[in-house]
């Protein structure tokens, strides 16, 4: 994954943001996946963001991670 700034790349990292940081973080790479504007590679990325994000929350912070699938925008 590229570095993203005031992100989360690595678990080190991960573990000094508080649980609402986490969630505004989850909240932006849900939007980032959503977009309609982004091709496959960039969707793709931005889905295996989420998901790393959403099971850290779940490590440090207790919160579930939701079943995620990929789905056709069709």
């Amino acid at each position: 994954m590229g570095r993203l700034k005031g992100g989360a790349n690595n678990e080190d990292e991960a573990e000094k943001l508080t649980l609402d940081q986490l969630n505004k973080l989850i909240a932006a790479a849900e939007w980032r996946y959503a977009d309609g504007g982004l091709n496959s590679a960039l969707r793709k990325s931005a889905l295996k963001r989420l998901v790393w994000l959403e099971t850290q929350r779940e490590r440090l912070h207790g919160v579930p991670a939701p079943r995620r699938r990929a789905h056709s925008r069709n």
